[in-house]
């Protein structure tokens, strides 16, 4: 499942990838390929459940943390570890590599 987070309470998703590594979706909904991509990291999530969790982020509506953490260009993912970012993908995502990404840790 995709969790929706905004800034007000984006400590408890790095409060989270303390346990778990935590995939964040920056987004906006008129983003085309934000849209597609949703249903896959949803997907992607259900998958592996017991490995990774998904949050997404509406940049429309929470500017303040998509600058935070420079994202320029949509669709944006930050894999989170240890309250941390570690590994970032942007505009043509691959699931697959992210999916890989997950399976190897």
């Amino acid at each position: 499942m995709l969790f929706h987070t905004s800034q007000r309470d984006f400590f408890e998703v790095l409060e989270i990838s303390q346990e778990m590594p935590v995939l964040v979706d920056f987004y906006a909904p008129w983003c085309a390929p934000c849209r597609a991509l949703e249903p896959k990291l949803d997907q992607l999530s259900e998958d592996y459940p017991d490995q990774v969790i998904a949050y997404s982020v509406n940049t429309d509506t929470d500017p303040e943390l998509a600058q935070e953490y420079a994202v320029e260009n949509l669709p944006c993912v930050i894999l989170f570890r240890n309250g941390k970012p570690v590994k970032r993908w942007e505009k043509n995502i691959s699931v697959e590599e992210i999916e890989q990404v997950i399976r190897n840790q």
